[in-house]
């Protein structure tokens, strides 16, 4: 993913720089000023941070009238909002005012690397395929295990157009193909690519595309005759349903999964799932079972056969558990064991090479630690697990994660919580957050022509 960084010469850190004069000017602390606005230091404190991410208009709109602007910061912000927009359309890392010449833009020459070998690989694809050899249906294969890789840690603009080209070529290559083995292999490579896009359109809050993507890879997977893969596809179905407040049948698609007894650690992702939405539904009885079972499935897990999103680590089984006890009751013995879950999956991702880190994850680990220590009352440990999640950029806001912040937002806006000067500074940044999840590239769609 770029990076958001900025140089002296940009507007934001000219706004940077203008609000920490102005602050000074008015002999405020940060936290003086936070509390003059409604927000928290932290907040302030980022807004004055050259090179960090643009901080809300809401905010800024505040510390202007505050700090007596008289609109400059507001200018300030919209002319960064625009630099900004340019830097996403560019795919640049940073926005220049000037640059010298001969001096390339690293991230577009290693996009435009990217795109050629794409490019080589697509011609040496159909020059094979049109031989019906094996080498193209191997190449699939081998982009398919890239992409499942590389889903967990890169935001979804980067891999939705690769998904989608993959697919178009699977998909004209099964028009023309009536080699057995090769079918099936193809089956199986539209089975997996169907189920990564519905991880996209999962991802984007498009619940009804998500289920349109699942419903073409269980066929795919019928037709390549693959247990595991049509268990994987069920928890996917389950992860669907939940997400969609469609709790009975995130329950039943997850046992339907368990009956392929599938191979690798979909047995525990099943399980997980199955708890997950016992809890949700208050079904105390059956989530402990179904923890228990998740618990046995992961003693007897065999190696995957493809990594990334296709294998569900014991890292994100803890997050799993730790959503699971916060949703089964609010009670200080569950929020203990929830922090103890979600905290060892944190330690296990920050610890994790930067490939191997599950953004989602991470941010739903912080976001249940958050939660867990609202239930223990302790709203400084809630504010530092969600600074770091709302100061997150948009294209890292999945739907879900929304979704998660929302409800930590609904619980603040409580009676408990109307006059309590942080807790006020964290539900304005939360509304700021949950705007419209990240769209896809112009023209892109998520649901299969």
């Amino acid at each position: 993913m770029a990076d958001e960084s900025v140089t002296a010469e940009t507007a934001q850190a000219r706004l940077a720089g203008e609000i920490k004069r102005l602050r000074g000017a008015a002999d405020l602390s940060q936290s003086g000023l936070g509390e003059r606005v409604g927000y928290t230091r932290n907040y302030v404190s980022m807004a004055e941070r050259v090179g960090g991410n643009l901080p809300s208009q809401n905010l800024v709109e505040s510390l202007d009238q505050a700090l007596g602007a008289a609109g400059r910061l507001c200018a300030l912000w919209r002319e960064a909002k625009k630099e900004q927009q340019v830097r996403r359309r560019l795919g640049r890392v940073t926005v220049l005012t000037s640059s010298p010449e001969g001096v390339e833009d690293a991230d577009l020459s290693r996009q435009a690397v990217a795109e050629d070998a794409r490019d080589a690989a697509r011609t040496a694809r159909m020059i094979a395929s049109s031989g019906t050899t094996n080498e193209a249906v191997e190449q699939f294969d081998s982009e398919i295990r890239r992409i499942a890789a590389a889903y967990i840690s890169r935001p979804l603009v980067d891999v939705f157009g690769e998904i989608r080209e993959l697919r178009q070529e699977v998909f004209r290559m099964l028009d023309s193909n009536r080699i057995p083995n090769q079918l099936r292999d193809l089956y199986l490579h539209a089975s997996r690519l169907g189920g990564l896009q519905a991880h996209v359109s999962l991802d984007l809050g498009d619940y009804r595309a998500a289920d349109i993507h699942a419903q073409t890879a269980w066929l795919y997977a019928k037709l390549a005759g693959h247990q595991d893969m049509l268990g994987w596809i069920k928890a996917l179905q389950s992860l669907i349903a939940y997400w969609d407040d469609r709790l009975e049948d995130a329950v039943e698609r997850a046992r339907e999964g368990a009956l392929f007894r599938p191979r690798g650690t979909t047995g525990a992702r099943l399980a997980s799932l199955e708890a997950r939405a016992c809890a949700a539904r208050g079904d105390e009885q059956g989530t402990l079972t179904a923890l228990d079972v998740a618990e046995t499935a992961r003693a007897d897990a065999t190696m995957d056969e493809y990594s990334g999103v296709f294998t569900f680590p014991a890292a994100k089984q803890s997050v799993y558990a730790g959503t699971t006890l916060l949703t089964l009751k609010s009670s200080p013995a569950l929020a203990k064991q929830a922090i103890g879950k979600s905290q060892f999956a944190l330690d296990v991702y920050q610890a994790a090479a930067p490939a191997d880190r599950s953004a989602g994850d991470i941010f739903a680990a912080r976001l249940d630690l958050a939660g867990a220590h609202m239930v223990l009352g302790d709203l400084d440990a809630t504010q530092s697990f969600l600074v770091p999640v709302l100061a997150a950029p948009q294209v890292r806001r999945t739907a879900s994660i929304v979704k998660r912040a929302r409800d930590i937002g609904d619980r603040l806006s409580s009676t408990k919580y109307l006059t309590t000067a942080s807790a006020k500074g964290l539900r304005n940044e939360i509304r700021e957050f949950c705007a419209p999840p990240p769209a896809l590239p112009p023209g892109s769609t998520v649901v299969a022509k």
